[in-house]
């Protein structure tokens, strides 16, 4: 509970008593002030009567003393007119009458004391004794009565004050000079008189020396100049008479009351002086009874007040009470209404405004002091939010329903300034004890950012957060929505989804920073190619979801797609950066396609995979076999992984053999142990070995195998190489290098440099940086680099250049045809050539005869791997097959002649022996022993066989003698007569011009040799 306020009553009793008390202290102060000037003025009193009786004093003694020496003078004067001479004694005589002298000495002219009498300690010694003589030239030298300062005697701390008076010229001149002793510092004719304690006594000399001070000085000496207050007042005030100071004495260092007076007819004061702490004992004395007096009054009047103050609380305690309690309801009323977060205002019967709390002023933008008394409708605008209608005041029906009344939703307020502010709220009447209705009040808070989080809420839940796009959400509803639309109004409805070709490598090289800003160019750029209508959508990364409702025809959605596509092959520069992207676009039609919407997605994330797979940078529609092909990947993926993890996956391995120096190596091959179709090649299922979830399982399975029979091998003796297959995927994970490095930990019998990693250009395409860096530490490790598939690929030349590789593997789609394509011959005697000159080794695969064997020697292509050596066999069959290996050619198998002659040209041999070796074909297949080879009997065959290719290569060199020409175009006419006949069935005439065609080659071999040696 709130505590009591004072009332007026104890106000003004408290008032009052401490008006009386300041009246007391003031009256005490009062007296303080009066006394303290009366204990000063009655002491200066005092002093100024001391000193004016020392001074007095003082002159009597001085006189009497100056009448003395004066009378003495005279006799002197008068015994030497009259003839009497002085007598030695007489000074002794004069101290007899004088008993406050303590020395006396006749003085000659010259200064020569002529006779002396008393004390002879009282004369002085040293420094002071030269000042005596001083003082004593100084009487001479005025000829008048003279009062020195004082001087020390012989005994230590005894003090005399010199008086000299001048004896005339009659009496012989010369003068009386007598010590006045001062014991303890007081004048002789001080003594006696009855002083009050801590009062000192002082003679002062006008030029600032004392002749005389009791006490004794404890801090000056007398025969020192003082500067005290007592000789700075004597100084400032020369001539005075008499007078009262007060400040510091240096004589004793404290603080004195002084007075002084002028010792008549001579240059010195006579004064006296008192301590502070003798005036302060004084005033304390005189204001004691005061004091007292007051302090009682004071006392009294305490407890009067509170007496008085006890009743006055007691009277009007009921009415005090009476007032809190009206007090803490209407404070309790208040302070709710300026606390609680709400706007309040209340109204009196009519409407108008009585009373609005600090939410209300800040919301409405009035003061309280602005708006009393006005119709609340002039201060209180309130609109419908959507239709911008004015909304009825909810007071006016609470007048007139007589009931709690809200607002509707969607209202707001527009204060003063013109800001709106979206409001909720109630109104309820007030009601008297009768039931009347005495005002309303009003009810409503500021629901303005509640309603912004909401929509912002329901933004965030719809749409993307980084680019503003409509996420998976909002476009699967507005897909349903469209493909409702698209049926009614009987329009296309295009649903596509375009993926990023190229992101992934831009967002590792330059940061996702900057990946963050393409994506939102891309998605602006998206926006400003469609049409407002359409729409685009954030799938997620960097996929994008697009709607084209409303189309026409496919013609339609062709142009956007090329648009689109052209938008984003722009180069994109954010941050400094420049990166060129562009994008793979998969589309399906609604009806056409009449999935539901989660099917209409699916179909085109299927055309989107076709787009890539043909090359990305395009566009693809769904068409019904890819359904198909999706579900057969599936199956694919479930056989593989259900293999992988029954232990179904394992490897084939397939010699590589030097022709020479026996079998190298051998390369790991994937299989599969189907439960029912037996073993699986790779082909069966492809598709699933780079799948981001088995990939990196398939990769340490074919490590862990590999090293472990490696291993196996390399304790038997056999020092093999064993090349295994990684995937892109698995290349390019960054946990590649911890599995490589794991399983080489785990076989530590199997060298590093007897492990090959194989890779396709794919992993350099997807991520170069990444996938060289992974090749460098492999190097690293020991492990060596093959390129495998190498040649099919438009990057290859590139990336044979900066990645670290060791080994170059001919495809065998080229290595297959170069006895029937002299292209591909060229192709392969091209990269054997290159990787040679590179320091590569470069091995041959799909090597399926002798002829394809013998044919790659004449190119130095000697590390062969095919079907004409070995087909992939289980680990258990290696060592059988490898007992009854025997090389495909023999070291002493003859060139063809005429290579021999044209050794400028390393493909000349090649091709000579491809003719032959074709040559040799036609004639088996003549036997029903082979097939015919390519480009014989096709018209313009003779420019396209081996020897053609050769002959119109050597042409631009030099001048090819005819009759080879001539001898090349007869081998092809025999060899389409022969194969007419061959075709009629005419065996026997077939095999006579085939005995022809050999003996017409026979002869052509014999023309290049020739010719060779005519070349020499």
């Amino acid at each position: 509970m709130t505590s009591l306020k004072p009332s007026y009553t104890p106000r003004w009793l408290q008032r009052l008593w401490i008006a009386f008390v300041l009246l007391n202290v003031l009256a005490w102060g009062f007296l303080a002030f009066y006394n303290g000037q009366r204990a000063y003025a009655q002491e200066a009193g005092h002093l100024r009567l001391l000193s004016a009786s020392l001074a007095r004093m003082t002159a009597q003694t001085l006189d009497g003393l100056r009448d003395s020496f004066a009378l003495i003078a005279q006799e002197m004067a008068h015994g030497r007119k009259h003839g009497v001479l002085n007598q030695p004694m007489q000074p002794n005589a004069i101290l007899q009458t004088q008993p406050t002298l303590g020395y006396l000495a006749v003085v000659s002219a010259s200064g020569r004391i002529v006779a002396a009498a008393g004390r002879g300690d009282w004369l002085p010694q040293g420094p002071s004794a030269a000042r005596l003589r001083r003082e004593i030239g100084i009487c001479l030298e005025q000829k008048a009565f003279h009062i020195g300062p004082p001087i020390s005697g012989a005994v230590p701390k005894s003090w005399a004050v010199p008086l000299c008076h001048p004896v005339p010229a009659a009496a012989g001149g010369g003068a009386i000079l007598a010590l006045l002793p001062l014991e303890d510092g007081i004048f002789p004719s001080w003594k006696g008189l009855p002083l009050p304690s801590h009062t000192a006594l002082f003679l002062l000399r006008d030029d600032g020396y004392l002749e005389s001070r009791f006490p004794s000085p404890t801090l000056t000496a007398l025969d020192q100049r003082q500067s005290g207050i007592a000789a700075q007042y004597l100084q400032a005030h020369s001539g005075l008479s008499s007078g009262t100071y007060t400040g510091i004495s240096k004589a004793v260092g404290e603080w004195r009351m002084g007075s002084m007076a002028r010792v008549a007819g001579y240059s010195l004061v006579a004064g006296a002086s008192i301590p502070r702490a003798t005036l302060f004992a004084l005033w304390t004395r005189s204001m004691l009874e005061p004091t007292a007096g007051i302090a009682f009054l004071l006392f009294f009047s305490f407890f009067g007040y509170r007496f008085l103050l006890g009743e006055a609380k007691e009277r009007e305690l009921a009415q005090q009470q009476a007032r809190q309690e009206v007090w803490e309801a209407k404070e309790r009323a208040e302070v709710t209404l300026a606390s609680i977060g709400d706007a309040v205002i209340t109204t009196d019967a009519l409407g108008r405004v009585m009373g609005l709390n600090p939410v209300a002023e800040s919301l409405l933008g009035y003061s309280l002091s602005e708006v009393e008394g006005r119709d609340l409708e002039e201060i209180f605008p309130i609109l419908n939010e959507q239709t911008r209608a004015p909304v009825p005041n909810p007071v006016r029906r609470v007048l007139q329903e007589g009931r709690v009344v809200g607002l509707a939703n969607h209202t707001v307020l527009v204060s003063r300034d013109g800001r709106e502010y979206a409001i909720e709220d109630s109104a309820a009447p007030i009601r008297c004890p009768n039931g009347e209705i005495l005002g309303v009040i009003l009810v409503f808070h500021d629901v303005t950012e509640k309603r912004r989080l909401m929509t912002d809420l329901a933004h965030q839940a719809t749409h993307d957060v980084l680019t503003g796009l409509p996420n998976r959400t909002l476009f699967m509803d507005r897909l349903g929505q469209f493909r409702s639309q698209s049926r009614r109004h009987e329009r296309l409805l295009a649903v596509g989804i375009l993926d990023l070709d190229g992101f992934k490598q831009v967002n590792d090289r330059l940061g996702h920073d900057y990946g963050d800003r393409l994506l939102q160019e891309v998605a602006r750029r998206m926006l400003d190619t469609l049409r407002s209508g359409d729409t685009v959508g954030r799938m997620g990364g960097d996929e994008f979801g697009i709607l084209l409702p409303d189309v026409v025809d496919l013609e339609q959605i062709e142009g956007v797609s090329q648009r689109l596509l052209e938008a984003l092959r722009l180069p994109v520069t954010i941050m400094e950066n420049t990166a060129i992207i562009s994008g793979s676009l998969g589309w399906t039609v609604y009806p056409s396609d009449e999935g539901n919407p989660q099917t209409l997605l699916r179909h085109a994330d299927l055309a989107l995979y076709a787009a890539k797979d043909g090359g990305r940078n395009r566009y693809a529609f769904f068409a019904g076999s890819m359904d198909e092909q999706q579900r057969q990947e599936m199956e694919i993926y479930a056989m593989t992984e259900n293999a992988l993890a029954e232990r179904r996956l394992i490897l084939f391995y397939q010699p590589v053999v030097e022709l020479h120096n026996g079998v190298i190596g051998v390369e790991a091959l994937i299989r599969m142990e189907h439960p029912k179709r037996g073993i699986l090649l790779p082909a069966a299922f492809a598709s699933s070995l780079d799948h981001p979830r088995l990939a990196r399982r398939i990769g340490c399975l074919v490590l862990d195998q590999a090293l472990d029979q490696g291993a196996i091998w390399h304790r038997q003796g056999l020092t093999l190489r064993i090349a295994v297959n990684i995937s892109a995927r698995h290349l390019l994970d960054d946990a590649f290098l911890t599995d490589l490095q794991e399983a080489l930990a785990r076989y530590p019998d199997m060298p590093h440099e007897a492990l090959e990693v194989e890779v396709t250009e794919s992993a350099p395409m997807l991520d170069f940086r990444r996938a060289r860096e992974t090749l460098l530490a492999c190097n690293q490790l020991g492990v060596r680099v093959a390129l495998d598939d190498f040649g099919t690929g438009s990057a290859s030349l590139t990336y044979l250049q900066k990645l670290p590789a060791q080994t170059i593997k001919v495809d065998q789609s080229f290595v297959r045809d170069i006895i029937n394509d002299p292209r591909d011959f060229a192709i392969v005697a091209g990269v054997v050539t290159t990787a040679r000159m590179l320091g590569l080794e470069v091995i041959a695969e799909g090597v399926e005869t002798v002829e394809h064997a013998h044919l790659l020697t004449t190119l130095e292509c000697h590390a062969l791997q095919g079907y004409a050596i070995a087909k992939p066999m289980p680990a258990s069959a290696f060592s059988g097959w490898l007992k009854d290996y025997k090389p495909l050619v023999k070291k002493d198998n003859d060139i063809s002649p005429p290579f021999q002659h044209f050794r400028e040209d390393i493909t000349s041999g090649g091709f000579f022996t491809a003719h032959n070796l074709r040559i040799r074909q036609f004639l088996a297949a003549l036997g029903g022993k082979a097939e015919f080879p390519a480009h014989v009997f096709e018209p313009g065959a003779e420019s396209h066989c081996h020897l053609g290719v050769w002959l119109q290569r050597f042409k631009q060199k030099t001048q090819i003698p005819a009759s080879i020409h001539t001898h090349h175009h007869r081998l092809h006419a025999l060899a389409r007569t022969a194969k007419t006949q061959f075709d009629a069935g005419n065996m026997d005439a077939a095999r006579q011009t085939g005995v022809q065609l050999a003996q017409k080659n026979e002869a052509l071999m014999q023309a290049l040799s020739q010719w060779g040696e005519d070349r020499k």
